[in-house]
């Protein structure tokens, strides 16, 4: 279990990649006392664990209600993940996380608040779909396996922000892309095996 557990959080971790968000929330606090920044920060980190939590537990029921096989929803995610792997690795990443519009949305005063920093920008439609199609709540350790990488991320996704400014200083622009390279051939092998297990659950006869 305990590796089962450190794969999902180390998966969820480059997914959300709150680090690579950090120049974006300095821009967005900008000029505001250190309380509201760390204030900032809180409301953040909850708005990932809420939403990543969320999406594992009920993930499957919106499903069913959707009339969507599980297979044919990792296949998607796996997809979706590939492609932001790929472009993690060619160093276009943000072309593909975010629009314009959503990046001047979260650096302007107006638009700071959960959307779009936190919805989707960390907690995006790679994440949740991750988080959907790996949440079987069979067992009180399948729970445990959602509520605690979900958990964990979203404390990362606070501590991060909330410590922003010294971190800033430490994370280089080098240092993010080399980060950001390392993690997208990461993902790369976590989106090809996710998409192997849905195919292999919506073709049975590639399981033998």
């Amino acid at each position: 279990m305990t590796a089962l557990l450190l794969k999902k959080i180390v998966t969820l971790l480059a997914l959300v990649e709150p680090f690579g968000l950090i120049p974006l929330f300095i821009q967005a606090t900008g000029g505001l006392p250190t309380s509201s920044q760390r204030r900032y920060a809180r409301v953040l980190g909850l708005t990932v664990t809420v939403a990543l939590v969320g999406a594992g537990l009920i993930g499957a029921e919106i499903l069913d209600l959707l009339g969507m096989s599980l297979g044919g929803m990792r296949v998607g995610g796996g997809i979706i993940v590939l492609i932001l792997a790929i472009a993690m690795v060619l160093g276009q990443e943000k072309a593909v996380k975010q629009t314009a519009a959503e990046t001047s949305a979260a650096a302007d005063r107006e638009g700071r608040g959960v959307v779009p920093l936190g919805i989707p920008l960390l907690a995006g439609p790679a994440a949740l779909s991750y988080m959907m199609t790996h949440g079987a709540l069979n067992r009180v350790v399948d729970i445990a396996l959602v509520v605690i990488p979900g958990l964990t991320v979203g404390a990362i996704t606070w501590a991060t922000f909330h410590f922003a400014a010294k971190t800033q200083r430490w994370l280089t622009a080098a240092k993010l892309n080399v980060i950001e390279r390392l993690t997208g051939f990461l993902l790369a092998g976590m989106a090809i095996d996710m998409m192997a297990t849905g195919l292999k659950e919506l073709f049975p006869p590639l399981a033998g």
